[in-house]
């Protein structure tokens, strides 16, 4: 089932109208009744472990299955429902299909070791460079060094797809694993971005809700919003905003609240300023959110009656401090100290005192950014 937002609010249905197994075992036995009570004149008497018990188990059973199979053949073309290969097939009635896993692309830097050569040193395509950890890029083109240069940039991609290799940071690319004569190091001077899993199914899902209001070309927010998020995988929150007429700013941010760099926020333009994707008329931006900072200070205790598993307690709630930091890290969200408290408690915290965050009203184009945390045990308390 679908967890995007737009859908949370409709009704869940059935094609069977809920029928549970007991349900279905008391129709049985009531046809079996009715059955032998029209052929031999008799209302029968049906003992637990009698042979007519049994095979209304049986029958009970394989009908509940087949009563499962009816219920999930309709849902499986309805959004809410639809999964894996269905969607797929859904989304295709609106000539969409599943986004296919991407490679992160990468600058690098290879610099020489004296920059006085004679001539040009080539960095042949496909020169390949790897983090310390394994994880390998090649350059997509010829380059070269020019005479009297000291270094040349040049673009790579992963060898391989997936948001594994994308977010490394500056300086970590670093391993030349094809020698060139001449050049001393070869070391990444951005950070790697675009690399992206295959689609999941809610992105797909939310993209397929979206579509219809696509149809002449971008305009309505939510149109904007879908081109935003079909440029690339790893898209997650969208902000469409016109601050004067015929301009369209679009904020965006990546998966787990990452900012996009300029570099992402100049390709979704040139992606989105395509005359088939919006009016005219329209002059579109694509920005990073402004981020607000706050931070977590918080001191909790544990009723003395959990003392035994006061351990278990306290990694419950640091793991509580994590989810809320996921939580909270996302655009237009205000800063919420209740939900930090709920989530404290709920993980079996007695009282919880919090000295920071504070409310914090959060603009569609913000996004909340933790600067500290400190999260302290203040002991057992009586119940």
């Amino acid at each position: 089932m679908s967890e995007i937002s737009q859908l949370q609010n409709l009704p869940d249905i059935s094609f069977t109208d809920n029928l549970s197994m007991k349900e279905v075992e008391e129709l049985t036995k009531g046809e079996f009744s009715q059955s032998m009570q029209e052929a031999t004149g008799q209302t029968p008497i049906i003992y637990p472990a009698s042979v007519p018990a049994l095979i209304l188990k049986a029958m009970t059973l394989f009908g509940y299955q087949i009563l499962q199979y009816v219920d999930a053949g309709p849902k499986r073309m309805l959004l809410k429902y639809s999964a894996h290969g269905d969607l797929d097939d859904l989304a295709g009635n609106y000539g969409l299909t599943r986004r296919p896993a991407e490679k992160a692309k990468v600058t690098i830097r290879f610099t020489l070791a004296d920059a006085k050569q004679p001539g040009a040193v080539g960095i042949p395509a496909q020169t390949r460079v790897r983090t310390q950890d394994g994880i390998y890029f090649a350059t997509m083109d010829y380059a070269e060094i020019t005479p009297g240069s000291q270094y040349v940039d040049v673009e790579a991609e992963a060898e391989e797809e997936g948001a594994a290799s994308s977010g490394i940071e500056e300086g970590q690319i670093n391993q030349l694993v094809d020698p060139i004569p001449y050049v001393a190091s070869a070391v990444n001077v951005t950070a790697s971005s675009g690399g992206t899993d295959i689609e999941s199914d809610d992105s797909l899902t939310e993209r397929t809700y979206l579509v219809p209001s696509t149809y002449s070309c971008a305009g309505p927010p939510d149109a904007y919003e879908y081109f935003a998020k079909a440029w690339r995988n790893d898209v997650k929150d969208v902000s469409v905003q016109s601050p004067s007429p015929c301009v369209v700013d679009i904020y965006f941010t990546l998966q787990d609240g990452t900012l996009p760099s300029k570099s992402d926020c100049d390709s979704m333009e040139e992606n989105l300023r395509n005359d088939a994707r919006r009016p005219m008329t329209d002059y579109v931006n694509c920005k990073a959110p402004t981020e607000v900072e706050y931070s977590i200070d918080v001191t909790y205790t544990i009723a003395r009656s959990k003392s035994k598993i006061a351990v278990t307690v306290q990694n419950a709630v640091n793991e509580a401090v994590e989810v809320y930091k996921v939580w909270q890290r996302t655009m237009g969200r205000d800063i919420d100290p209740a939900e930090l408290i709920a989530q404290i408690k709920n993980a079996g915290a007695k009282k919880v005192k919090i000295t920071a965050p504070t409310d914090v009203v959060v603009g569609s184009a913000e996004i909340p950014k933790l600067t500290t945390c400190n999260v302290v045990y203040g002991g057992l308390e009586d119940d």
